[in-house]
């Protein structure tokens, strides 16, 4: 939470890629996501993509924010500590109120249904992109064939820079459901769960590879940011099983995967 003039600002971030947000999770149409800001260069999202601890991505905008405009202050911050995160680095930074939130404590049941998106929520596309995401909503402006055209090359992305990889083995259901589809033909439902295995699984690789562990690092392994686009490749064709495709769905995440390719030209960079 920041101070400013205006009043009370709520940014939020997480350890995944450049703030990537799961899906079925909508921020309040107030908060907003640190990643999203124009202002960042590449060199932030490159240094803070996938870390471990959200506190530290956090408490370095906040400090680059407060350098920028001294009437702006990181006020209070909470984090999760169930998967890497602490608030330490921002009670160090000085900050006023910090809490670590633990899943074993939180009011909040872990079977709790999560907010729905409505009047008060905003979905995740809109977090970087509110046009594309009002055409993609407001209809008749959907093209089916332009959406697969955007898969299909995000999708080769992925595989193009796995190759690059000595070692790096791409599941092989992200193949056979890509060309699946591409010819028309029927995706059975064991090689649909078998691309759901291969996303979960590629999920804990990338979370158990995620930069900030060890003193020193500046950054994600090319290994590390492989299986964040192996995980984003999978939910992508994912997204195609209904006959009416979610479109929205479909355009955030191809714009992650585009997103480390333009941070890093090369994969072993």
């Amino acid at each position: 939470m920041f101070k400013t003039p205006s009043g009370p600002q709520a940014w939020v971030v997480s350890s995944e890629g450049s703030g990537f947000i799961p899906p079925g999770v909508f921020l309040p149409s107030s908060a907003r996501l640190v990643f999203s800001d124009p202002g960042l260069d590449k060199d932030f999202h490159a240094r803070w993509f996938s870390w471990v601890n959200p506190a530290q991505t956090m408490t370095a905008y906040g400090q680059m924010c407060m350098a920028s405009n001294p009437n702006v202050e990181l006020w209070a911050l909470a984090v999760s500590t169930d998967y890497g995160g602490n608030a330490a680095v921002a009670r160090d930074a000085g900050v006023r109120h910090i809490e670590n939130c633990a899943l074993t404590t939180s009011p909040i049941k872990a079977d709790s249904a999560p907010p729905a998106l409505d009047e008060t929520r905003i979905h995740r596309l809109e977090t970087i992109d509110r046009p594309e995401y009002a055409r993609l909503t407001t209809g008749g402006g959907v093209d089916r064939s332009q959406l697969w055209a955007l898969t299909v090359a995000a999708v080769r992305t992925v595989l193009s820079r796995a190759s690059e990889l000595l070692g790096f083995q791409v599941p092989p259901a992200i193949r056979q459901v890509a060309t699946a589809i591409e010819n028309g033909e029927p995706v059975t439902e064991e090689l649909w769960a078998d691309l759901d295995v291969a996303m979960r699984a590629a999920i804990l690789d990338s979370a158990g590879q995620r930069p900030g562990r060890v003193a020193g690092d500046v950054g994600p392994s090319a290994y590390a940011r492989c299986f964040h686009n192996v995980a984003r490749a999978a939910e992508l064709l994912s997204w195609w099983r209904s006959t009416t495709p979610d479109y929205v769905e479909i355009a955030y995440t191809a714009r992650h995967i585009a997103k480390e390719a333009e941070l890093w030209p090369t994969m072993a960079a």
